[in-house]
């Protein structure tokens, strides 16, 4: 029977799964085991980490949940929801590395569980088994699930928002469905602004506009659903535009539109901005080591997403497997035309793949799918040989890279990891070509996961790079009240935001804060409406300082590599310069006042 107008989109669902049962519940919690193991033992990676832990901290010390403060002044470039999260994380933990990074690992294994639910429905108990690992072993979500960015919590609120959309469209007559939609949508917008919400809208519009039922978008109960999106995003929108007045249009038109078309100001992201060859590359290698069988997934998604000719599968599982499509390739693709893209832009794509690539997996053993599971076995078992050949050589070419040649360490790091890996991927592939699918899901995601529990001592490497806390460690007797330190300033101004987090609090509580300089080229400070941030300094407020009775600690930018071309903003003379072995490519100078400090503690 053909659907009317008013019909239900997806009339067919899939069988339900059986109860998850031991064996979900003891793989589930293995997965948050590993997800949050180690998310304490580094210090905060600047500038990003840095922004969203000072952020979150500046919360709890003021008890200001309205306006974001970063650095002792209003920090107004992204909406709240993970700096409430981060918030209210350190209320109940107290202010540290661990807690500002356990809501992110949460939402991360949120992500899993969604990702495992959802296979479920679709494919089964062993398909929500395979998803639940291919997600949490994938490259991209294991790496920003264990640092502070926004784009793993705007990952699994997409997907979130798929899955309430997947739901209303079986039962368009169902308001709590719709309103649940729109609800995740709003989510979407509190999390990183309107990108979310426009990646719903495409979707919805995309797959009307394929299976050509764009009349039903009039039927839908738009007036409750915006009701409901305005609910969620509005009293924090209003109670921000009374506090700060023009906020909310910096943060849409400076940090979204202008972002967009690559004049944003202060123009900033050149580490992370790729070409769009790079882009994909990068997307590939999030979604990696399942992006190897990007032909067979795209193949099953194709096939099985027809319905209206053929009816290859069930209306509910084709509609599912197209906006699951959607939710990979616009991520992609959306960006791409755009000089601004980053290379965690495309991160909302690995979900979706990892359960349309669940589903390809459980039905490989099926002898219509022999050529595609062969292929994907020896894709395996040679990109196996070819990772764990890398350890032998890899070192010896990554040490001619200066900041790599700068941490010893890494080289047998990478070394190791290159032999982890490599293994992984051979055992994986040889368990597929015995056309022991499930098998070689299993052995994969536990050696990955072994892998990734290895690999947090990696992280621990950079601390010195990317971090401001062994620096601080390090000029421990510099950081008492009196001393002031000042930052030459860096691309983003959670680099200030980092150190201040590890200088502490003052007695009466209040966050300590750290003197930025203004005026140093390529390295200028946001403007954000209002008045003028009180950590900013010129060249003249720094030489009556540096030469004033206060001890006085500077710093030069983290980020630096050219120190020819690209000469730092120093302090007038005389300068003490006491950089200790822990500062990366930082180096630190003392003003009169603060060397006498340093000699009497030594």
């Amino acid at each position: 029977m053909q659907p009317s107008s008013q019909t239900p989109i997806l009339i067919d669902a899939p069988p339900a799964p059986p109860r998850p049962g031991v064996l979900d519940a003891v793989l589930l919690a293995a997965v948050l085991g590993v997800m949050t193991y180690g998310i304490g033992g580094h210090g905060l990676y600047e500038p990003h980490e840095g922004h969203f832990a000072g952020v979150g901290r500046e919360m709890v010390t003021r008890g200001d949940w309205v306006t974001p403060h970063l650095n002792g002044a209003p920090y107004l470039n992204k909406p709240p929801l993970l700096y409430w999260m981060i918030a209210s994380s350190y209320s109940l933990f107290g202010i540290n590395t661990f807690a500002a990074r356990l809501p992110l690992a949460l939402i991360g294994w949120c992500g899993v569980l969604l990702a495992w639910h959802w296979s479920r429905r679709l494919f089964g108990a062993q398909a929500g088994r395979c998803a639940a690992i291919m997600l949490a072993v994938s490259a991209g979500w294991y790496l920003f699930c264990h640092q502070l960015l926004i784009d793993a919590l705007l990952s699994v609120i997409l997907l979130l928002s798929s899955y309430a959309l997947w739901l209303a469209l079986q039962n368009p007559a169902s308001l709590a469905r719709w309103l649940a939609f729109y609800a995740a949508c709003g989510l979407s917008v509190m999390a990183k602004g309107p990108i979310g919400f426009a990646f719903m809208a495409l979707t919805l519009f995309g797959v009307l506009a394929w299976r050509k039922q764009l009349r039903l978008l009039l039927h839908w109960h738009h007036l409750a659903g915006v009701a409901v999106f305005a609910a969620v995003i509005a009293p924090w929108c209003v109670m921000l535009e009374n506090a700060n007045p023009g906020a909310l249009r910096y943060m849409i038109v400076n940090e979204n539109f202008k972002r967009a078309i690559d004049q944003r100001w202060p123009p900033d992201y050149s580490v992370v901005k790729v070409s769009p060859h790079m882009y994909v590359l990068i997307a590939i290698v999030w979604m990696a080591p399942w992006s190897l069988l990007l032909p067979q997934v795209g193949s099953f998604a194709w096939k099985k997403s027809r319905v209206a000719e053929r009816q290859e599968s069930p209306r509910a599982v084709a509609d599912a497997l197209l906006i699951l499509s959607f939710g990979v390739l616009l991520p992609i693709l959306f960006f791409l035309p755009m000089s601004s893209r980053l290379v965690y832009y495309c991160l909302p794509a690995v979900l979706p793949f990892s359960i349309l690539a669940s589903g390809w997996w459980v039905v490989s053993r099926e002898d219509c799918y022999t050529k595609g599971r062969r292929s994907a076995g020896w894709m395996l078992l040679l990109g196996g040989v070819a990772i764990f050949s890398a350890g032998f050589w890899a070192p010896e070419q990554l040490q001619k890279i200066p900041l790599i040649r700068s941490m010893p360490m890494m080289l047998t790091y990478i070394a190791h990891l290159a032999f982890a890996l490599g293994v992984s991927f051979m055992v994986g592939g040889i368990f597929l070509l015995l056309r022991r699918p499930l098998k070689s899901i299993a052995m994969m995601g536990l050696c990955l996961a072994v892998t990734q529990l290895y690999n947090v001592s990696g992280f621990a490497e950079f601390d010195q790079i990317w971090s401001s806390r062994k620096t601080v460690d390090a000029l421990k007797p510099l950081t008492g009240e009196d001393v002031i330190w000042i930052t030459e300033g860096s691309k983003e101004i959670g680099a200030a935001g980092g150190i201040a987090y590890f200088l502490g609090r003052h007695e009466d509580g209040r966050a300590r804060c750290v003197l930025v300089m203004k005026d140093t080229p390529g390295r200028e400070p946001p403007i954000f409406p209002g008045a003028p941030p009180k950590y900013l300094i010129d060249r003249q407020q720094l030489a009556e300082l540096w030469k004033g009775p206060k001890p006085i600690v500077y710093l030069t930018d983290f980020q630096r590599t050219d120190w020819v071309n690209d000469p730092p903003n120093l302090p007038p003379e005389p300068l003490n310069e006491v950089t200790p072995k822990q500062a990366g490519n930082r180096k630190v100078y003392l003003n009169s006042a603060a060397m006498e400090l340093w000699e009497k503690s030594r």
